[in-house]
């Protein structure tokens, strides 16, 4: 189905969003090596997957193969607040070759972390259903504003598959590029991805407290600046504003062109120099909810740092579990 009948559904999924008009700029990270699997009595080749791929690079891969292979999963994690993702979203229009993945799977949420981390052996039988294999390079892409892509990228590096790469601008790149849109709903054979989690790239409201006291690891918060500023009138927990004391800040949207895909290197490296970031030093990333902080862990990934931490919890739990003078507002203090 060619894309004059889906666009309007396609634009219909992507989420409203104020950016500045910039020149588009479509700029592939730096390749990476994959580490080695060696389980299942499997010996795999060791192959080099990029941050993030273009529109047109996906399109020749699927081009090159008439039918689905383990090699190459593609995965559409767009989402709803209400739950129908799959329903509203994927199949009213999704890239050919898509399998549906639902970040919230496995996932039991509380009130200070709505979007929990899976259980691992929920979601290792989740994603082996998906037709994801230890060596399959997968390729995750969403019909919004990337946020649910980035996760998706962070969450399955977290749990040992660092053979992942994100669609640079999403759906709405790949529709506005004229390549085709489908409503199929492919078949997959189950494949045999497993589980292994690395701590490394995840820190809890224990390891916040603790750094901050230490400051060793820079805490970058990608909210708005004046989520990020906060005031001082009294507001309960829930509505607090603020950050985390001597956080830094890098708003969401600075990242992007207007068309959703990644800026230059150079752009991205001023953005962390005018912000005080220091690519060389321990970065922990945050946001709202721990989603759109993995911009950071994207960002600083295409830099070759791949050992950037997520606050998975991110300002929500630290306001609610937080003490009140443990929340710092006014701008990012400069760091020595």
């Amino acid at each position: 189905m060619r894309l004059q009948k889906l666009r309007p559904c396609v634009r219909a999924c992507v989420a409203q969003r104020s950016l500045p008009a910039q020149r588009p700029m479509r700029v592939l990270g730096l390749v990476l090596k994959s580490p080695k699997y060696s389980k299942l009595h499997h010996t795999f080749i060791k192959r080099n997957f990029q941050t993030l791929v273009s529109s047109s690079w996906l399109r020749n891969q699927l081009a090159a193969s008439s039918k689905l292979s383990s090699e190459l999963r593609l995965l559409d994690a767009s989402w709803q607040s209400n739950g129908q993702g799959y329903q509203q979203l994927y199949k009213q229009a999704h890239i050919p070759h898509a399998v549906y993945f639902d970040l919230y799977k496995c996932c039991t949420g509380t009130k200070e972390i709505p979007l929990n981390l899976p259980e691992p052996e929920c979601w290792t039988q989740y994603i082996q259903s998906l037709g994801v294999s230890s060596d399959t390079h997968v390729v995750v892409y969403d019909g919004q504003n990337m946020r649910l892509a980035l996760r998706t990228w962070w969450l399955f590096r977290l749990y040992g598959h660092e053979n992942i790469s994100v669609l640079d601008g999403g759906l709405i790149k790949w529709a506005d590029d004229g390549y085709e849109i489908t409503v199929h709903e492919p078949q997959v054979e189950p494949g045999n991805f497993q589980c292994e989690l690395n701590k490394s790239l995840v820190r809890d409201y224990e390891d916040m407290q603790k750094n901050a006291k230490t400051q060793k690891e820079q805490v970058v918060d990608v909210r708005e600046a004046s989520s990020f500023v906060g005031g001082v009138e009294e507001t309960p927990p829930e509505s607090r504003n603020g950050h985390i004391p001597g956080s830094l800040n890098i708003p969401y949207n600075l990242f992007f062109n207007e068309d959703m895909t990644f800026k230059s290197k150079e752009e991205l490296e001023d953005l962390f120099e005018d912000a005080g970031v220091d690519l060389e030093k321990p970065i922990v990333s945050s946001c709202l909810l721990g989603i759109t902080g993995c911009a950071i862990n994207v960002a600083s990934h295409m830099f070759g740092k791949k050992d950037t931490a997520l606050y998975y919890g991110s300002w929500n739990e630290w306001r609610l579990r937080a003490d009140a003078s443990e929340c710092e507002t006014g701008p990012p203090r400069q760091r020595g």
